[in-house]
């Protein structure tokens, strides 16, 4: 016996889709369609940038709750750092996604090429923008056109772990002189680190990593030398990078001020190969009440240096007084 549903006409309006069974086609704006997908690439990038700033979230319960405390605050500091630890992921997988629709509205575009889209776009064409490896390729599409998101996932998973993965595994250090030293190191899957370091006495410290891949071939190879100074109480800090050529390719600079033992400044520049600043960290403190500001630039679509983002942590506070209970 079919139950009674009192609600039939309601159920037939809610799951009544008319949509499918035919209607005008769909007109594709590519102007518009270029424009969407240029404005989630900015998103996507914004997000991204703007993940950076939240790991204070979970550097922060980790210092405030150090050493042997009560249980409480162990549980409060593992539900702090787990929380920033969700809040990160979520980022993370927002920002691929709004990627990924902006790719899908781009592709949809170049396979119209610059024409008016007289013809109306199939909804095949929308599926394969959106992956489906089901669906004909759109004639108009460019033959460059067409990696999907997981391919290219796939692609750099078969690249070497970065120079500072943890997927490194050291196999050797050797010392080649009283100044010289050559650690080497396996990847995952049969890749090659080498790590050449010379550090002269009173000179600066120059680091060569190399990297190779599976073949034997050289993926890349970076060079950077470090040097510290101390000028009027205050501690410099210049790593310069170079290519495989030769060429600089960066440079950080990071500067550490004090007052007596007491750390009341420190601030990160970070300048591209052409010596222009593209990032800028400030951090201050108050020799009283111990407030710290971090403040952090970066160089905009105009080429100006541009606050993004500003944290202040509080005033420090004194502990109150106790009485031991026994």
């Amino acid at each position: 016996m079919a139950a009674d549903n009192p609600y039939a006409e309601q159920t037939a309006k809610n799951m009544g889709a008319p949509w499918l069974g035919g209607g005008p086609a769909v007109d594709v704006d590519l102007d518009g369609l270029r424009a969407y997908a240029a404005s989630l690439a900015g998103q996507q990038a914004d997000v991204a940038a703007r993940a950076a700033y939240l790991r204070p979230l979970g550097e922060i319960p980790g210092q405030a709750f150090t050493g042997e405390v009560l249980g409480e605050a162990d549980a409060v500091r593992a539900r702090l750092v787990a929380n920033a630890g969700e809040l990160t992921v979520y980022l993370q997988k927002l920002a691929e996604s709004v990627g990924n629709i902006g790719s899908a509205a781009r592709t949809v575009a170049d396979s119209y090429g610059s024409g008016d889209a007289v013809g109306a776009a199939s909804l095949n064409d929308v599926l394969f923008a959106y992956g489906d490896v089901t669906v004909p390729r759109p004639a108009g599409l460019p033959a460059g056109v067409g990696t999907t998101f997981r391919e290219q996932q796939s692609a750099l998973a078969a690249l070497p772990p970065a120079a500072d993965s943890r997927d490194w595994t050291v196999t050797a250090n050797v010392p080649l002189s009283a100044y010289q030293s050559m650690q080497t190191a396996t990847g995952p899957s049969g890749e090659r680190r080498e790590v050449l370091t010379f550090t002269p006495p009173g000179g600066a410290t120059t680091v060569t990593t190399t990297i190779f891949g599976r073949d034997g071939e050289t993926v890349s190879s970076v060079t950077t030398r470090t040097s510290t100074r101390v000028t009027g109480g205050a501690e410099i800090t210049v790593q310069e990078s170079f290519g495989a050529d030769g060429r600089p390719t960066g440079t950080t600079e990071t500067r550490t001020e004090f007052d007596g033992d007491r750390v009341v400044g420190h601030s990160t520049e970070v300048r591209d190969g052409a010596g222009e600043t593209v990032h800028r960290t400030v951090e201050s403190t108050d020799p009283a009440t111990r407030e710290q500001v971090q403040v952090v630039s970066e160089r905009d679509e105009e080429g100006d240096l541009v606050e993004k983002n500003r944290i202040v942590t509080g005033i420090a506070t004194s502990g109150g007084r106790h009485q031991a209970i026994g």
